[in-house]
């Protein structure tokens, strides 16, 4: 008898630790899960104690949402903005993030000096030159890299950038190459938006230049589908599946990379459900393709969106309102994540 109960008790004790030791935040069960979940975050939000805890509760994948960009990384030719990417960069380490670099080639935020490149030998030294002083600096910190950034118009030519007006047609294979060569270990990746669903013009073109590159030797490990998505449209499951296949076939991964989900405003409960409809079909194609690789969303709350301003009468795209609460679609993932 005593014996049983000894048993007992110690069968009890290992079921107490097993849950006091257990996952408990919703980033510990994406870890236990191999679920890459993350966000992109402003140079402030590493600084202030609520948004920390936010973050270090629920993610594990942390992108510079700004910080990284041209304009604000080197404003000018000679001088380097170092200290909020800096600091970026310690967080994720300190809390183990994996940290994702974004971007060297995009159309926008650019310094102005970029914009004013005139011949093909300056746009390529310049290049060259920011991608091997950022990758260099944070070699082996920096895990992953958006290398370049919506290269397609949404016919699937080639966006006239100051990169293509100056360099050509051959200015992705530069970057690549550069980057390989400042971090050979980073993983360097394609991305860009209104790319994901099989059949589209600008997402077939997209999988034809990809394939390209390759066929040319250019060093590119994954593809980035942004997935800024309105809910009043549902996820085309078959397309977007049927996308991430030819890439896996082509040994490629796929991230989720800029996830998030506008609603035409005023919000209503139908609306709602269109939104949390969207947020989880992605995540279920995540958690059911073996090369899609991470779901990160751009941004987080409510309060710090860039959509009301580049999509008039559009809002609430994010798992936190205005006051940073979670909402009914931050629920449904997180039922995901953790009883995946």
């Amino acid at each position: 008898m005593r014996a049983f109960y000894r048993s007992t008790m110690l069968c009890l004790m290992v079921v107490a630790l097993a849950g006091c030791f257990g996952p408990k935040t919703v980033r510990e069960f994406a870890d236990k899960n191999k679920l890459h979940y993350g966000v992109s975050v402003q140079a402030a939000d590493v600084l202030d104690p609520a948004a920390i805890a936010l973050i270090t509760e629920n993610f594990n994948i942390l992108v510079p949402e700004n910080t990284m960009k041209w304009g604000i990384i080197r404003p000018n030719r000679t001088f380097w903005n170092w200290s909020d990417m800096d600091n970026m960069v310690a967080f994720a380490k300190k809390n183990k993030m994996i940290m994702k670099g974004h971007t060297f080639v995009w159309h926008q935020q650019n310094a102005p000096f970029v914009n004013a490149l005139k011949t093909r030998e300056d746009a390529i030294a310049v290049l060259e030159e920011q991608i091997s002083v950022v990758m260099t600096r944070y070699k082996g910190k920096i895990a992953e890299y958006d290398v370049a950034n919506e290269v397609l118009e949404e016919d699937g030519s080639m966006r006239k950038t100051i990169w293509l007006k100056t360099i050509g047609d051959d200015y992705l294979d530069i970057a690549f190459k550069a980057a390989r060569k400042a971090d050979p270990k980073a993983k360097l990746i394609l991305n860009d938006f209104n790319n994901e669903n099989m059949g589209n013009p600008k997402a077939d073109a997209f999988y034809e230049l990809v394939k390209s590159l390759m066929q040319r030797n250019v060093p590119i490990d994954g593809v980035g589908f942004q997935m800024h998505l309105m809910g009043m449209y549902p996820v085309q499951e078959e397309d977007v599946r049927a996308n991430v296949a030819r890439f896996r076939e082509l040994g490629l991964t796929v991230s989720f990379s800029e996830i998030d989900v506008r609603v035409k405003l005023p919000m209503t409960p139908e609306r709602e459900e269109e939104q949390i409809a969207a947020y989880t079909k992605l995540m279920e194609i995540v958690q059911t393709e073996p090369n899609v690789d991470s779901f990160i969303m751009w941004g987080y709350t409510d309060k710090m969106s860039w959509i009301p301003q580049v999509f008039p009468g559009f809002g609430f795209a994010h798992l936190y309102d205005w006051d940073v609460k979670p909402k009914p679609v931050y629920e449904a993932i997180k039922k995901m994540i953790v009883e995946p």
